[in-house]
């Protein structure tokens, strides 16, 4: 009936759209209420049956018809609100989605609207809901009809409402859904487009280009296609700047935030537009008048400068520290007030009984400016040091604050656990004068605490470790503690009381519950204990800081690198002189034998320059005839450091007793082998800094470097280009070394030493795929079997495409048997298994074929489960007809179990 009076005339179209209209009424108290006022449309009263008649009115091709309907449907989502999600929205986006490619502008202007209302109602919406939308934007090609349009713009033919309805509706699917990114920043030509509008029109557009872009570059690979338009980049870097609108500021701040997000991000843009983004910064958080825009700047500096770089010295070039001192004191005092310089505890007391929002960040971003703070840096210049001296004597005393009240635990989140945290830093500070401040105004609070308060520090932490971790592990408390702790212990001394209380133990199940591994310790051996707590940590997934920190432990203890997996392996080459190919000839007449392959990636300042190495006579016969380089030492090197550099760099990890500590450190910054350096420097980790981890992918190229002396050969008929000398293959291959295939392949270490007639052949033919002897080559290098990124480019690949990256793995599982791969095979399925959850049916099926050819039933057993709930589809359309019966079993039988448990449906 609804169809029927929507679809039946013209006349009574527009006498629904009328009705409809009028329906939105208010109850008068502001709130709104849908009420009928004409009976012929009574039947219709509910919300649910009103999205209906839009339905069918918006499938009319009377284009005054369909705008009204339009602009109902805005009216409607807007009264509701997020009470929408509870009706059937879907019954209106499809045809408004359809409308988006229409030739008549008004009426595409209208629907992108009334789109963009629905979808930003729906934000918070359920994923279910989500979902669904998506499907209905792909069937309907929503994103595709958006672009078409921003790419066909012309301000002479199109109205300029067009263009900035269009960027508005695509900034919202684009924040939403982000798959649809990749179709964006994969098309030049609309990259091309939208840089233009943003280069060249009025504020409003380039407001809507800004949150367009601030939405693409959700995606890691549209904001590096962002940062390499370096035309682009000055423009948004112009404006963050005093001479624009805060609005369009604010907006080119938010972008920033997204960019800034990655160290590798913040490099590039602030290496080649460092001065005017960090003035832009600056400017906006003096902005007293204008809070909003206050707090972005203060958000992107935050951002900026938690990595280290030259933007620190420009920030304290335009007295960073000053600002933050006025921001902390600018909405106390009055304008007049504004210069004058309150004395330590007259600033103390106003920030703890004046607590603003955005004081957390003025703590946050004097921590990091601080902590990067080099050692040859003077932040105090003659008569303008007050500002700094303020914030950290006002910070030391918001903690020494802290520690005076009777229980550590009533810290307060927001107000001084930020200055807490910042005092920490200061403390860790390369620079001297930072430091020395900070350390001297805390040690000024701390005689009125005594032993006292740290011994309520420990038992406060011991209590929260040893009972039961669900009801009481408290990380903010534990956090917070912690801080306060090692604040006390950097500023004075209290050796005595620690020894007394033993809080290594305490610290050690810390760790192990951040691990996620409940293991009880016992209060004996402890430091024994505590050093396997650590050198467990660093196997696992964590970030650069904790493990430069861990690092850094166990240099204290002798123990300096980083155990890992493959360096273990290596460690064998140590011992192993059969394909030695260097020795190392010392004053005293002894000799140490090593690998080329090995030298050369990790520590190549002991080999002379490769030229000098390859051109020299220095290549001679063994007494096995085999060729080997020789590289005669300084005098000055130390038989016993030369090994254990040796051993670090064979296998990342070195125990160094204090004995021969000296000679090692000086052979290490001979070898420009900085971590280890400053390990044996015990030099506290510097801040952000990258974690070095074991890797030998570096001697595989460049090839002039390599040193190689087997070739991989893929089963390939692909052709490939090799910059390899004189090498002559035309199929895919790596130019490859002995030493390192050996330490992880039973199956080549067997081969290469059975005087077989292979053993003695350049070229090994691997029975792989390219792709798959692609990534065998990194585990062997690496340690580690590279995974496919889930992103909006795996999504966006052919199911031919998913496929061929499926099927590698099945080969190195199954290649994983025959050459006893250690890791391989489980490493080969765990990638596999979730590149499945997100391919095309069609290639899943495909996969499944494959891996069960090759005997790989436990990757058939995850591509059956992948596929289990569509498998009445896939019966239907004939995709199942490659499976063979046990295949087919196998997928029926996992379907009935997918239908048990609350799946299925045809």
């Amino acid at each position: 009936p609804a169809f029927a009076f929507a679809l039946n005339g013209e006349k009574n179209m527009h006498l629904l759209i009328s009705c409809i209209i009028h329906h939105v009424r208010s109850d008068g108290h502001g709130a709104k209420k849908w009420q009928s006022t004409d009976a012929g449309i009574q039947s219709h009263e509910s919300i649910s049956d009103i999205l209906v008649l839009l339905e069918g009115v918006l499938q009319t091709k009377n284009v005054s018809v369909l705008i009204q309907a339009a602009d109902v449907s805005s009216k409607l989502v807007s009264s509701i609100g997020n009470s929408i999600r509870q009706y059937p929205i879907l019954e209106i986006v499809s045809p408004l989605s359809c409308q988006l490619s229409a030739h008549q502008l008004p009426t595409a202007i209208s629907c992108a609207r009334a789109m963009n209302c629905i979808l930003n109602s729906l934000v918070t919406a359920r994923g279910s809901t989500h979902a669904e939308i998506l499907e209905t934007l792909e069937r309907t090609n929503a994103v595709a009809s958006i672009v078409s349009a921003l790419q066909s713009y012309t301000p002479d033919v199109h109205p300029l409402s067009y263009l900035t309805e269009m960027i508005s509706l695509l900034r919202t699917i684009l924040w939403i859904w982000p798959s649809s990114r990749y179709h964006v920043w994969s098309n030049g030509n609309l990259m091309g487009k939208l840089a233009h509008y943003c280069l060249a029109t009025e504020t409003t557009v380039v407001a809507k280009v800004l949150r367009l872009y601030a939405a693409l570059a959700l995606c890691g690979h549209g904001a590096m296609i962002l940062l390499k338009n370096k035309v682009l980049m000055a423009k948004i870097c112009e404006l963050v700047g005093t001479s624009h609108p805060s609005s369009t500021r604010i907006e080119a701040f938010k972008l920033c935030h997204i960019l800034l997000r990655s160290s590798k991000g913040c490099s590039q843009l602030m290496t080649s537009r460092c001065q005017p983004i960090v003035e832009g910064i600056i400017d906006a958080m003096r902005a007293k008048d204008d809070k909003l825009l206050v707090t972005e700047g203060c958000r992107t500096a935050l951002l900026v400068l938690r990595y280290a770089g030259n933007h620190h010295q420009c920030f304290w070039s335009n007295a960073i520290d000053k600002v933050l001192y006025s921001i902390l004191t600018g909405r106390c005092l009055s304008s007049h007030q504004s210069d004058k310089v309150l004395c330590d505890d007259e600033l103390f007391d106003m920030v703890s009984k004046n607590f603003m929002d955005i004081h957390p960040y003025v703590w946050d971003i004097l921590g990091y400016l601080v902590v990067h703070c080099t050692e040859d840096h003077h932040p105090v210049r003659k008569g303008k040091g007050h500002s700094l001296h303020a914030l950290i004597s006002c910070a030391c005393l918001l903690a020494t604050d802290v520690m005076r009240k009777s229980s550590p635990m009533t810290l307060s989140k927001d107000v001084q656990e930020p200055a807490l945290r910042a005092v920490l830093m200061m403390l860790l500070s390369p620079n001297g004068y930072i430091q020395y401040e900070a350390s001297f105004k805390l040690s000024e609070g701390l005689p009125y605490l005594g032993d006292g308060y740290l011994n309520v520090l420990l038992s406060s932490l011991e209590s929260n470790t040893t009972r039961s971790v669900a009801t009481s592990f408290d990380s903010f408390k534990i956090m917070t503690n912690l801080m306060n702790l090692a604040c006390l212990v950097l500023s004075r001394p209290y050796h005595n009381l620690l020894n007394k209380r033993n809080p290594i133990d305490v610290l050690s199940i810390i760790i192990k519950e951040c691990l996620h591994n409940n293991i009880h310790i016992t209060r004996d051996q402890y430091t024994e204990d505590f050093l396997i707590v650590l050198q467990r940590a660093l196997s696992q997934s964590l970030s650069s800081g904790p493990k430069l920190y861990i690092a850094h432990i166990l240099s204290l203890f002798g123990l300096c690198g980083s155990p890992s997996k493959l360096g273990g392996k290596m460690s064998s080459a140590l011992d192993n002189n059969d394909l030695a190919d260097l020795e190392l000839l010392l004053s005293d007449g002894e000799s140490i034998n090593a690998h080329t392959a090995i030298i050369s990636a990790r520590c190549p300042k002991l080999l002379p320059s490769v030229k000098c190495l390859l051109g020299s006579d220095e290549k001679v016969k063994d007494e096995w005839g085999k060729s080997v380089y020789r590289v005669q030492m300084s005098d000055r090197v130390d038989s016993h450091a030369l090994k254990k550099i040796l051993e670090y760099t064979y296998t990342g990890f070195v125990m160094v007793g204090d004995d021969i500590v000296k000679p090692v450190r000086t052979l290490a910054k001979y070898c420009h082998l900085k971590p280890l350096a400053e390990m044996l420097q015990k030099e506290q980790p510097r801040w952000n800094s990258d974690y070095t981890r074991y890797d030998l992918t570096v001697a595989l190229g460049p090839v002039e470097h390599s040193f190689s002396d087997i070739i991989l050969e893929a089963q390939s008929n692909e052709e490939m280009k090799c910059d390899h000398g004189p090498c002559q293959l035309s199929t895919p291959h790596v130019h490859s070394h002995k030493t390192v295939l050996i330490m992880s392949c039973d199956y080549l270490r067997a081969l290469f030493r059975s005087g077989m007639h292979e053993s003695f052949s350049d070229v090994i033919r691997v029975p792989l795929g390219w792709q798959a002897l692609d990534k065998l080559v990194h585990w062997f290098y690496s340690g580690e079997l590279p995974s496919v990124a889930l992103d909006c480019r795996w999504n966006n690949l052919s199911s031919d495409e998913q496929r061929s990256h499926l099927n590698a793995y099945a080969e190195l599982s199954s290649l994983a048997e025959f050459w006893f791969l250690e890791g391989v095979k489980e490493e080969s399925l765990s990638a596999a298994s979730s590149l499945l959850g997100s391919s095309t049916s069609a290639a899943a099926v495909e996969f499944v074929a494959f891996a069960a050819n090759l005997g790989q039933w436990e990757m058939v057993e995850a591509g059956v489960r992948s596929v289990a709930h569509l498998y009445p589809r896939l019966r239907d359309s004939g995709r199942l007809e490659r499976l063979d019966e046990e295949l087919l079993n196998m997928l029926r039988t996992e379907y009935v179990r997918y239908s048990q448990h609350g799946g299925g449906g045809n």
